[in-house]
């Protein structure tokens, strides 16, 4: 009796779901953040100006996590970009934090 053998294609959980890839936080900052954080627009600290960041490094970066999401003082919320996601601001403030440090 011949039988004929079939290729078995054995799937795992999570190896059907489309790849998720982090959000890119220079990508970020060089297409939002760099408007105002470049020129100091709106007052927003330059990206340069390292004393003018240090007391915001200071609060830590949860408290510059919900500035960018929630928004303070002349910064508008989601950077006036509602179409970004919360991860997507999160990796453009951690750009900016591993830059003005």
């Amino acid at each position: 009796m011949n039988k004929a053998i079939l290729p078995v294609l054995i799937v795992w959980g999570a190896s059907c779901v489309a790849p998720v890839y982090a959000a890119d936080g220079k990508e970020i900052y060089d297409r939002v953040c760099y408007k105002c954080h470049r020129s100091g627009a709106e007052d927003a600290p330059r990206l340069s100006d390292k004393a003018a960041w240090a007391p915001r490094l200071a609060t830590g970066k949860e408290a510059l996590y919900k500035s960018a999401i929630e928004g303070k003082e002349n910064m508008p919320p989601r950077a006036d970009r509602p179409e970004l996601t919360d991860e997507e601001l999160k990796a453009g403030v951690d750009y900016i934090v591993s830059q003005v440090k």
